[in-house]
């Protein structure tokens, strides 16, 4: 993975936006508009179109429901939004299946895979730690309520996933960032908490296990419905939808920038013969050149990294991090290089 130049600024986060329910969505379209005119968010003037974002699975309810009705509310512009793993969705637009003019990525790896011939920079800015989510309906909701409430130690908790009856849920390695992450989570931890040789795997299975590897965008709502006993997740994800969960130390969530030695420490080879290494789970946002309505791509990053904008990323439960810079900076539109350095 290329080396990320850091930029640090300084982020005044404005007050937060009032929530209303959480709920599911897959696409969310707006009404269409032609125009706007320079704001409070500092939206380029004369973007039109319609701002087509794709996105990792785990941000669709903050995309979908919160950052697309603030960002057309202040810019007059549309919506239109799609999900899958962030491997799956950069595997769609490199081959020309979607043409979105904005890539909402956990880490640089997904956008590397697009190219630079559609993406050659990116900009990271929010931050979220694994976390594992659990069913109330499990038989082993009370062991796990006591892991999470500290009065059974964490340690149990891998004690718990071997267990031939329990019903882990993941996602693909090969077509999502969060399953390459859990898999090296598992792996840190076999280490960190002295577990037997061969915890991990035992608990994992194959790569790509079929009993437990399911789609980022509804993994979660099978949790709820019963069909599995514990699942991983982002701690945002775990907060906006008011699911019990199980927090780890910083040492092994793969979320905190300052154990990023320690995270890479961990490699995994995927099904096609590349290796991803640990590193910090961050989100990156680009745009993708050549597709249509460039301005309205270029003006909802702006608003993403706008005050107003991390406002609401900072609500939905992530930690706003100072804005790294991935690739070519000379290619960055200026209005978003004032916005990340003003």
């Amino acid at each position: 993975m290329p080396k990320k130049s850091l930029f640090l600024a300084s982020i005044g986060i404005a007050a937060c936006l009032a929530l209303a329910g959480c709920g599911t969505t897959s696409n969310g379209t707006a009404n269409s508009a032609n125009t706007t005119s320079a704001n409070s968010t500092g939206t380029t003037a004369g973007a039109k179109g319609t701002a087509d974002v794709a996105y990792a699975g785990s941000l669709q309810l903050t995309n979908d429901q919160y950052v697309a009705p603030a960002f057309e509310k202040a810019t007059g512009l549309a919506y239109k939004g799609y999900g899958q793993g962030a491997d799956a969705v950069a595997n769609l637009i490199k081959s020309g299946q979607i043409t979105p003019n904005v890539f909402d990525s956990i880490g640089t790896g997904p956008i590397e895979k697009v190219g630079t011939d559609k993406a050659d920079w990116a900009i990271g800015f929010a931050s979220s730690p694994l976390v594992i989510v659990y069913s109330k309906q499990s038989p082993y909701a009370s062991q796990l309520e006591q892991i999470a409430n500290g009065t059974k130690p964490l340690k149990d908790l891998f004690t718990l996933m071997e267990q031939p009856n329990f019903h882990l849920g993941r996602t693909d390695p090969n077509q999502d960032p969060q399953g390459q992450y859990f898999v090296m989570m598992l792996h840190l931890a076999e280490k960190q908490f002295n577990l037997p040789a061969g915890t991990a795997n035992k608990i994992l299975g194959s790569l790509d296990n079929s009993q437990q590897v399911y789609q980022e965008t509804d993994i979660l709502s099978r949790l709820q419905a019963g069909e599995m006993d514990a699942s991983s997740a982002y701690l945002p994800q775990a907060i906006q939808q008011h699911l019990p969960y199980i927090k780890l130390p910083d040492t092994i969530n793969m979320g905190n920038p300052a154990d990023a030695k320690l995270y890479a420490s961990e490699s995994l080879k995927l099904s096609d013969g590349s290796t991803v290494t640990g590193s910090p789970i961050e989100i990156y946002v680009t745009g993708i050149k050549g597709t249509p309505d460039q301005s309205a791509g270029t003006a909802f990053i702006k608003f993403a990294l706008s005050k107003q904008g991390l406002a609401i990323y900072r609500k939905m439960g992530y930690t706003i991090t100072p804005f790294q810079v991935w690739g070519n900076k000379s290619d960055i539109p200026q209005s978003i290089e004032q916005e990340i350095t003003g």
